[in-house]
């Protein structure tokens, strides 16, 4: 049993090496993927695209705001400054709302105001790319949303199927990302795309990938020497 443990621990950090490497390479051709969709694809009429979304999608649409019921994404910062995003509700001619993320916004602290940035028009065209919710940090339990809230609404984190009753369930399962051009944006900021990009997940796997060599090495090496020290029958 002694001579078997040391084989099973080899077998084990090449098996999760070997995965931890393929995964990283799998992150890494999704990452790829997401930058072609993001600047690569033409903007298609919001209005003709139906869900399940192929994200993210450049976009651009005629539709009306409801800014009074606005959303705002809690936990964002910009230049080491609390706020929040601001998520307005945008109709398409075929009454689908879309939740159009506006940029940052800034709420120094819990007993300030909650921000409400205006708009000073009902209708309006939008360009932008349609993608995932805004990203929060460690998400704990369920979102829980009032019946019948106080707006703008402030949420932990984006939800769209908690937050769908709130629009007669007319909400889509994705958000609009204003162009930073636009004039219903608040701060003008560029949407960073990714967090990392494909290289870093290609060094990662070359890391993993590395140590299963070398433990590989290691083990055909250490095998050698024990058959060649065993006596001879």
């Amino acid at each position: 049993m002694r001579q078997i443990i040391p084989h099973l621990a080899a077998i084990l950090v090449l098996a999760g090496c070997t995965w931890l490497t393929l995964w990283q390479l799998d992150r890494a051709d999704d990452k790829r993927r997401i930058l072609s969709n993001w600047y690569d694809r033409a903007p298609v009429a919001i209005a003709s695209i139906q869900a399940p979304f192929d994200l993210p999608q450049p976009v651009e649409g005629v539709g009306n705001w409801e800014s009074q019921r606005q959303i705002l994404v809690d936990n964002q910062v910009r230049n080491r400054r609390q706020g929040v995003f601001v998520l307005t509700p945008w109709r398409d001619r075929h009454g689908r709302v879309f939740l159009i993320n506006r940029g940052w916004a800034e709420w120094p602290s819990r007993a300030a105001e909650l921000p409400n940035p205006a708009l000073g028009e009902v209708e309006g065209s939008i360009t932008g790319v349609l993608n995932r919710g805004p990203a929060v940090g460690v998400r704990l339990g369920e979102a829980r949303v009032p019946e019948d809230p106080d707006w703008p609404l402030l949420v932990t984190y984006f939800d769209a199927e908690a937050l769908e009753p709130l629009y007669a369930a007319t909400l889509q399962p994705a958000v609009v990302q204003l162009d930073p051009g636009h004039a219903a944006h608040l701060t003008g900021d560029e949407w960073r795309v990714v967090s990392f990009g494909p290289k870093r997940h290609l060094g990662y796997a070359m890391t993993w990938a590395t140590i299963a060599a070398v433990v590989a090495i290691l083990w055909l090496t250490l095998s050698i020497r024990a058959l060649k020290r065993r006596p001879k029958a």
